[in-house]
Parts: structure tokens; sequence; C-alpha cells
């Protein structure tokens, strides 16, 4: 029995696998704890070439087990992005009036 796909169709069922293949791919990315350094640089948001400028500086934490390629684990970038946070207009006006409480003591 020969089946024929007319050509719409079959353009649908590709486009449909190619999401369902990006949305595995996302879900690996997610998964994955150990980073390159390309992929280190797009979980971040920043360049490449940022991010060798802050290896070089030793500005963030990374590893370089065989002397060349860089690796980054994910939870020490979130970390360290988490660093020196600013506080919101808010909390900055909570923190001035507690100040200021302990002041008047």
């Amino acid at each position: 029995m020969n089946k024929t796909i007319d050509t719409e169709t079959l353009l649908l069922k590709v486009e449909s696998h190619e999401h369902r293949i990006g949305i595995m791919e996302n879900l690996l990315r997610d998964a994955k704890q150990v980073l390159t350094l390309e992929e280190a640089a797009l979980f971040m948001g920043i360049s490449k070439s940022s991010l060798y400028k802050m290896t070089h500086k030793h500005e963030l934490p990374f590893f370089r087990p065989n002397g060349k390629i860089i690796y980054f684990e994910k939870s020490e970038l979130l970390n360290w992005m988490r660093q020196n946070r600013s506080m919101s207009e808010a909390e900055t006006k909570a923190a001035a009036t507690k100040h200021m409480s302990e002041l008047c003591k």
C-alpha cells in the first residue's frame, strides 16, 4: 500500500519535529551542570569575549582541567551573578528607616 503525503502536510510534520527538537535541546541545556565557555556565555547573556576577559582577570570561578579548555559550574555562575545585589527602592527606604531609628536610640 503506497501512502502519498502532500507537500504541505510534510512541511507541517517537519516543522513540528523541529519544534520538538528545540524543546528537547533547551531541556538538555537547562539540566547540564558543567558548561563550556560558549554555553556559559549564552547562559549569562554575555559575549564569549567578555567571558574570556573575566576569566583572564579571575573575576569569576572556572575550571581548566587540561590547561586549555575552560569550563564553568552552573551553580557557581548563579552564585557569582547574585553577588552585589541592588536593593529595591522599598528595601533601601526600610534599611534607611531602620538605620535612623538605631541612631536615635
